[in-house]
């Protein structure tokens, strides 16, 4: 939704996990004066009712969208740029507010769809997660398992090693990319788009692809047929 501050987003935030993880009751005291809360009132995205402050499910919808934001933000600040763990959550809060629409699915498909925060917490799903489920997930394999000279497309990259995941991007090996295994001993010969590269099979079962449905029409894509 647009025309939320950040503040407003912080506390959609803070209201999620109080009433959907910790199970309590906000208190109101606490965000009465707070002029955020105000227009999130006037929004229509949180109420006031006997019990206290309660979402709306359009605001239980955006919450949920900030909560996905920062927990996304805290993976990437962590598993990408390899940040310390006493200002993960610092600069998260100020990341999250720019993984909006759009550029948040692309964060979270280079991620490889994590399901948790550093920390382990979940991280609610997006609709480019719930896509892999029911379009792709049943077309996936690694690399290091995909036929030789049989193009395919990187749907996403899997590592917990962050040397691992740099240097995958550092040779283009990105989501949408195109791939062919050209050998595999004695180490895996790859085409990603242009360029060619020699991994090992460590490496090749880190890059998760996209072979295409029997019979479906391939088409031109990055370099390779997809």
């Amino acid at each position: 939704m647009n025309g939320l501050s950040d503040r407003a987003e912080e506390i959609l935030e803070q209201l999620w996990i109080l009433i959907e993880e910790q199970r309590a009751q906000p208190a109101l005291e606490v965000l009465r004066d707070d002029e955020a809360f105000g227009s999130l009132c006037e929004m229509g995205l949180v109420r006031l009712d006997d019990n206290g402050v309660a979402l709306t499910s359009q605001g239980r919808k955006e919450a949920e969208g900030c909560v996905r934001r920062h927990r996304l933000a805290e993976r990437l600040l962590v598993d990408v740029l390899d940040t310390a763990d006493d200002e993960m959550h610092r600069t998260g809060c100020k990341l999250e507010h720019s993984l909006h629409r759009g550029l948040e699915e692309r964060v979270c498909t280079i991620l490889g769809h994590p399901r948790a925060c550093p920390h382990g917490k979940p991280i609610p799903p997006g609709e480019c997660c719930r896509r892999l489920e029911r379009e792709v997930e049943p077309l996936l394999t690694t690399a290091a398992d995909l036929p030789t000279d049989e193009p395919a497309v990187i749907a996403y990259l899997s590592s917990k090693d962050v040397a691992d995941l740099r240097k995958l991007m550092a040779m283009g090996a990105l989501p949408g990319t195109g791939i062919v295994v050209r050998q595999r001993f004695p180490s895996y010969l790859v085409d990603l788009g242009a360029s060619q590269f020699g991994i090992d099979e460590h490496m090749a079962r880190q890059i998760h692809v996209r072979r295409e449905a029997p019979g479906k029409h391939r088409r031109r894509r990055h370099g390779v047929s997809s």
